[in-house]
């Protein structure tokens, strides 16, 4: 009697369809990932937006702030809040909202005035609620004296 011994049959079917279901979920991976990163990029690139923002509308009131008391900080309410729109829609720039409040206080330290200046930038980017939302908020204090050479 003779014995036949046949080979599995089926296997390269099995291997391929292992394969296919593989590289399916690798590819359906990598497109998650790549939504992902490119949402990351996004948010990142408006909170530079809004970060830019603030940036110069607290520039611009510590501008303010060293070289014109009057006009950085009103005396009736010592808070003002001025709104700041950079002037170049090329800038990128154009779509943000910033706000400058500062607030001050004044003291007389051996014959001489020194004044306090609080100052806080807020620049906004799109509206409140909506994905692409970014807020930044800087904040500084700047201290001015009438006496040369005097530190605060």
């Amino acid at each position: 009697m003779r014995c036949i011994v046949h080979g599995q049959r089926g296997a390269a079917l099995v291997t391929a369809i292992f394969l296919l279901v593989a590289f399916a979920a690798l590819g359906a991976y990598m497109l998650t990932v790549g939504g992902v990163s490119q949402a990351t990029t996004d948010r990142a690139l408006l909170g530079a937006r809004a970060y830019a923002g603030a940036k110069g509308g607290l520039e611009w009131g510590l501008h303010r702030a060293v070289y014109n008391d009057a006009a950085a900080c009103a005396d009736a309410p010592s808070v003002t809040t001025t709104s700041y729109s950079h002037p170049s829609a090329d800038s990128g720039l154009s779509d943000v909202a910033v706000t400058v409040t500062c607030t001050y206080s004044t003291r007389t330290i051996g014959g001489y005035t020194v004044r306090v200046s609080y100052l806080t930038s807020t620049a906004t980017y799109g509206v409140l609620g909506n994905p692409d939302y970014a807020e930044r908020k800087l904040e500084a204090t700047v201290c001015r004296s009438n006496s040369p050479g005097s530190e605060c």
